[in-house]
Formats: C-alpha cells, sequence, structure tokens
C-alpha cells in the first residue's frame, strides 16, 4: 500500500487550517455596536446612580432645613418666655419698690390695682382676700370699662367658686373665654361674656391670702408677659401681706405695755 503524505499545499492541509466559522472574528461594524451598547448601559447606571444620590441629597437637605427651622422656632419661643419673665420681674421689682415700706393694708391693694391697670390698660381688675375658712370677699377693684356695681355679681361667684380652687402655688391660670372661669355663671353671663380673664393666688410660702383677677375685652391681645406678671404681682401681694399679718399678731402679743407705776 502506498502511504500518502500530505504537504502543507494538500487540500486537506489547505482545508484544515482555515479557521472554523464558530471562531471567526466578528464584523468591526458589530463590535463598535456591542461596545456603545455596553457603554449606554454603564452611562444609565450610572445616571440611575446619580438620580438617586441626588433624591438622598434633596431629602437630607429638607431635612436640615426642618431642623434648622424647629431649632429657629425654639430659639424665638425661647426668647419671647425670658423676655415674658423679665418684663414680670421688672413690673414686680417696681411694685415692691413702692410697696417695701408701705404697712397698710388698704393702700397696698389700692396701689397694686393701679400699678395692674396700668400694665395691662384697657383691664379691670380685682382682688379678693380670703379669711381662715377660706372665704374670699372683694377687698379692691379697679375698673376700665365695668364698674364695680356692675361686676359685683360676676365677682361674688369667682370669690366662691373659682379662687379657691387656684392653689397655693404661685401660677396663673388664663382664661380665653372668662365665662368658662365659673361653673354657674350669674343670668346673662354677667360681666364675663366677650371678655378673657387672668387669674392668679396671692401666695406665700404655700399658704394662700387671697386671689387676683384681670378682665379685658377678647379683642384686646394680652401683652406676652401677663400671665407671669399676674403670677409674680400674686406672689409680691402674698409676701406683704404675711409680713403685715406677721408684725400685727407681734403687736398684739409680745410688745410690753405701759406700766403705770414705773
Amino acid at each position: 500500500m502506498k502511504s500518502v503524505v500530505r504537504g502543507a499545499d494538500s487540500p486537506v492541509a489547505m482545508r484544515s487550517n482555515r479557521p472554523h466559522p464558530s471562531r471567526s472574528t466578528p464584523p468591526a461594524e458589530t463590535r463598535r455596536a456591542d461596545a456603545g451598547a455596553e457603554r449606554c448601559a454603564r452611562l444609565e447606571r450610572l445616571l440611575a446612580l446619580a438620580l438617586r444620590s441626588r433624591a438622598g441629597a434633596r431629602t437630607e437637605l429638607q431635612r436640615a432645613r426642618e431642623r434648622l427651622r424647629t431649632a429657629g422656632d425654639d430659639f424665638v419661643h425661647a426668647f419671647e418666655a425670658i423676655d415674658a419673665r423679665t418684663d414680670a420681674a421688672v413690673a414686680a421689682a417696681e411694685l415692691r419698690g413702692i410697696l417695701c415700706h408701705d404697712l397698710d393694708m388698704e393702700t397696698m391693694l389700692t396701689v397694686a390695682t393701679e400699678h395692674l391697670l396700668a400694665r395691662f390698660r384697657p383691664a379691670n381688675v380685682a382682688i379678693w382676700l380670703c379669711n381662715s375658712r377660706g372665704d374670699h370677699a372683694v377687698a379692691a377693684y379697679g375698673a376700665s370699662d365695668v364698674s364695680r356695681a356692675q361686676a359685683e355679681a360676676t365677682l361674688s361667684i369667682l370669690g366662691r367658686e373659682t379662687c379657691p380652687l387656684l392653689g397655693n402655688e404661685p401660677v396663673a391660670s388664663t382664661f380665653e373665654a372668662a365665662i368658662e372661669a365659673v361653673r354657674v355663671p350669674p343670668p346673662g353671663g354677667g360681666a364675663l361674656v366677650g371678655r378673657r380673664a387672668i387669674m392668679a393666688p396671692l401666695v406665700h410660702r404655700g399658704e394662700r391670702f387671697g386671689a387676683l383677677m384681670l378682665l379685658q375685652e377678647r379683642t384686646t391681645e394680652w401683652p406676652a408677659s401677663g400671665p407671669d406678671l399676674a403670677a409674680a404681682v400674686g406672689a409680691l401681694l402674698g409676701e406683704h401681706i404675711d409680713r403685715i399679718s406677721r408684725i400685727v399678731v407681734q403687736r398684739r402679743g409680745t410688745w410690753p405695755g405701759t406700766d403705770s407705776g414705773d
């Protein structure tokens, strides 16, 4: 048998050296299209990531703005509260300076009423004093638009129902609708209809000596320091009433009388 030698130029060798169709290199246009598609996909991913980051940044910015706005509001409220307390302290100090040497109860209450009228004008001012049983009676009244005769029935009900409920702490109670200060208002609502009120006890060292009230039209705004001022004046009056009471008791009980035999 003859052996067949296949050379490099033989048809069989040539067929074996041809590239296989499955391993053929894709055309340049196809490669460029694939590369372009890959770049587009990568850009879409980057764009989506950027949009998510931007949305997150906007959300965080909005939260930061809300926190800043809230902090600003808190600062404003804090400064307003400080201003109100400062104003109340100044007003109480002014009244203390006037009353520091005055031991006459009637004069003290008159001065306090005028002081409150000047601070809260236009307003009506009532001051009650209470006895050992806790009964409250009107001891001073200052009128702006409601005379004492017009307010008498209302003041009696307030003294009976509301004043004993104010407690023994220097804290003011505010009634945007003054009619809510009583359970059983006088016929027609008395002097409370269409008005707002601030009430505060006259207290010192946990003991209540009376109460005060500021009454005005609802169309008029209270000063920002209104409740603080009413509470401060109530505490100051309680302190002075307690001092006057102690001096009177001391005069009656411990001062020696004159011995005619000396």
